[in-house]
């Protein structure tokens, strides 16, 4: 073998060590934005704002009136099904942040949710495929769950849930001042 034959070999494992360190960092980058996404979307649904929004939702939803109160959890929802779709998250991180919350709203806003596709058929589409693939996933970690079929008690117990976030309708006690002021003491 060439002097030759040996730079051209050792340039050529030179190129595929390099595209593997480039494919292997693009790959951890990726993980890395996924992650950082995630806990984003995670921040925001824990957000004071959010829990607003949220407990406006559960309380419509409850009460079977003013339903459309509920799309604004719907819309949340329908981003993350997208952003799952498109890759930007993997859907094992979006079950484990998101589960119990996907099967709740799609759970008690199905009747709403089947009237407004029946308008528009791609409405919350990503969110009804998220709730699938999320589902699916619960059901093989934990085929015994109780949320695979959510039972109407606890489907309202979790909504009730939802509804005591919002802190703007909780009652406060008002405790009236010492009835004894400064000049009445002796």
């Amino acid at each position: 073998m060439s002097w030759e034959s040996l730079e051209a070999i050792a340039a050529l494992v030179a190129a595929v060590i390099a595209v593997f360190a480039v494919w292997l960092q693009n790959k951890s980058f990726k993980v890395s934005l996924t992650a950082d996404l995630a806990l984003r979307l995670e921040s925001r649904f824990a957000s004071e704002e959010y829990k607003e929004i949220r407990a406006r939702a559960a309380r419509a939803l409850r009460s079977h009136i003013a339903e459309d109160k509920a799309e604004d959890a719907f819309d949340f929802f329908e981003i993350v099904g997208l952003l799952t779709r498109r890759k930007a998250l993997d859907v094992e991180v979006v079950h484990s942040l998101f589960f119990h919350w996907i099967n709740v709203y799609w759970t008690a806003g199905l009747p709403h949710i089947s009237r407004s596709q029946a308008k528009s058929k791609s409405l919350w589409k990503d969110f009804g495929n998220l709730y699938l693939k999320v589902l699916e996933i619960e059901k093989k970690e934990d085929p015994d769950s109780e949320d695979i079929s959510l039972s109407e008690e606890n489907l309202n117990r979790y909504l009730d849930d939802e509804i005591t976030l919002d802190q703007s309708h909780t009652l406060v006690a008002i405790t009236p001042p010492d009835s004894q002021t400064s000049g009445d003491q002796q």
